[in-house]
């Protein structure tokens, strides 16, 4: 029996049969067939048929016939559909980008283009890791937050979408006031919203913090990335307590008046129950460190809402992200602070509590 060939039909005429039904009409014809049956024990679809020769004895299959970035494309997203992996189809395109070293774009303009067996065996490795739930954005070490290609690693949490909110509501906030701006960010990670804010609003310096001295060299290499070391300073420590070498906010940031104009801030808000709850390429892979805020998810808000109001200028504001459910709770820690005017929390397009915003009194 010629499987290729058989492979190759199916494909073009786009049946429904599988290899186990076409294997034991054939039996007599090829041996081979039947063991194939017998090891799977099930009906193998023709993507899983490829997977299988592909990616565990990919020498077999590139024998036969050479494999073109369409037939990739489509069996790796039926691959990834089948395991429940998010994006199926965005997945095997990031993976195919990387492995080729070409835009997404590009793949779509070249869809004929055939796969060479390097290329194929690293495809391997990471449609293997992938399937066991590792994220794309560490498998190929980037990501993309706000129209901006971002490096990250499992040192830094990934960049996720709803955040983009929060520095939409930060640009907008700059571009209301005057003069040179100064930003904190606290919690900076790979500094997606410190890059992002600064690429936006030219006329801000912004200190960005993290505890994670991992995550501030990933951070380090985004913003010399996109031409920003003379604009963002980084600080090691836990919050405010980064800026306590320096006594004040004025020794790093000259004409600041002691203050900040806005402190932004993405912190860990997962609570413990959530925690036990999360997707395994979330819990398995992403550091806890930068997910979990004790038993109710609030223990990080609760300590940058009690000491935010010394590092803040008079109408200056404050803007967390917050959990989808933490709103009320938010809210009314803002409001024992007894400083701010205006307190908003504003969901997200799913309808999700997810940025909570306060602005100082004036004097």
């Amino acid at each position: 029996m010629n499987v290729s060939y058989y492979i190759t039909k199916d494909y073009e005429n786009k049946s429904n049969w599988t290899l186990g039904k076409r294997g034991k009409n054939k039996a007599k014809q090829s041996q081979s067939v039947v063991s194939l049956s017998i090891l799977f024990q099930t009906q193998l679809t023709l993507c899983e048929f490829f997977l299988f020769f592909t990616f565990i004895g990919p020498g077999y299959n590139l024998a036969m016939q050479s494999w073109t970035i369409q037939k990739l494309l489509n069996w790796i997203t039926e691959h990834f559909t089948k395991k429940g992996i998010d994006s199926p189809r965005l997945s095997a395109e990031i993976l195919l980008s990387c492995v080729l070293a070409m835009k997404r774009i590009e793949l779509y303009t070249q869809f004929d283009k055939a796969i060479d067996k390097q290329q194929l065996d690293r495809l391997h490795e990471l449609v293997e890791r992938a399937g066991r739930n590792e994220p794309v954005a560490y498998l190929t070490g980037k990501t993309e937050f706000y129209s901006l290609q971002l490096d990250v690693t499992p040192d830094c949490m990934i960049p996720r979408p709803e955040t983009e909110l929060l520095v939409e509501r930060a640009i907008e906030f700059l571009r209301t006031r005057t003069g040179k701006q100064f930003v904190c960010d606290l919690c900076t990670g790979c500094g997606c919203i410190a890059v992002a804010i600064a690429k936006n609003f030219n006329n801000a310096d912004i200190i960005a913090t993290d505890i994670s001295e991992a995550a501030l060299n990933i951070a380090a290499k985004n913003i010399e990335k996109h031409q920003l070391a003379d604009r963002i300073k980084l600080l090691c420590g836990d919050l405010f307590d980064a800026f306590v070498p320096q006594l004040d906010i004025v020794k790093l940031v000259p004409d600041s008046d002691r203050g900040f104009d806005l402190i932004v801030c993405n912190p860990p808000y997962v609570s413990a129950a959530e925690f036990e709850k999360l997707d395994k390429n979330i819990k398995d892979y992403e550091p806890k460190l930068a997910l979990f805020a004790g038993a109710d998810g609030l223990d990080v808000h609760r300590r940058i809402i009690e000491k935010v109001d010394a590092f803040l200028k008079p109408d200056a504001a404050l803007m967390l992200e917050i959990g989808f459910t933490q709103g009320h709770a938010i809210k009314e820690m803002l409001e024992q602070v007894g400083s701010f005017a205006e307190i908003k929390i504003e969901k997200d397009k799913n309808k999700n509590d997810r940025i909570a915003t306060a602005k100082k009194t004036s004097s």
